[in-house]
């Protein structure tokens, strides 16, 4: 009799030490997302990994301090400040936002520009109260303030030069990453279409 109510006591003891199902539902969610998240970063690491073995020329953006390197193989061959996008939130009258983040993610050169025009979008006049004008009005169009190069990363990003060379460093960009003019010239050159970009 004592021993059946001693293993009834630690049967119950031990279904009270088992977790639920909704508890272990949230643990397997918990560990697939922390598995997501390291399967990115190992394929984040092989892409670069990659490009050291190749050889070849590619460039690497650290958003979050704001520099930027280009590589070839394990030789950094020039280190630059750069800067990111300002993770600032736009919006308009209409309930429209825009948020001002640089993706993070393995890129490649799309093309190369010279003297790059900027086509100001609905975003650049919403920031600065200013009445949007009609997609074909000729006042969107802005010379020289990209710098003398551009090299396109696609849906609308790119590393470009800037006006404010006082603010590289800092997160102040729409999502590109602007560069000074003499470490833009020198990617620029070194880059060719296909060069991999690498943002994190």
């Amino acid at each position: 009799m004592l021993f059946l109510s001693l293993a009834a006591v630690a049967t119950a003891q031990e279904a009270q030490k088992q977790p639920s199902l909704d508890e272990l539902r949230q643990q397997v969610q918990a560990l697939e997302q922390r598995t997501a998240v390291l399967e990115e970063e190992n394929e984040g690491l092989k892409r670069i990994l990659r490009a050291r073995e190749d050889g070849e020329i590619y460039i690497v953006v650290d958003t979050e301090n704001n520099r930027l390197s280009l590589r070839k193989g394990d030789r950094v061959l020039r280190t630059a400040v750069c800067s990111s996008g300002s993770r600032e939130l736009v919006e308009d009258e209409y309930g429209r936002t825009w948020f001002f983040e640089t993706p993070n993610g393995a890129f490649r050169v799309l093309a190369k520009e010279r003297n790059p025009v900027w086509i100001r979008p609905d975003w650049s006049y919403v920031e600065e109260n200013m009445p949007v004008p009609a997609l074909n009005d000729p006042d969107r169009i802005v010379r020289d303030v990209l710098g003398k190069y551009a090299l396109v990363l696609g849906n609308g990003y790119k590393l470009h030069g800037t006006t404010f060379k006082d603010l590289l460093g800092t997160h102040f960009t729409h999502g590109c990453i602007s560069m000074g003019d003499t470490d833009l010239e020198a990617a620029y050159k070194a880059s060719k279409v296909g060069t991999r970009v690498y943002l994190y």
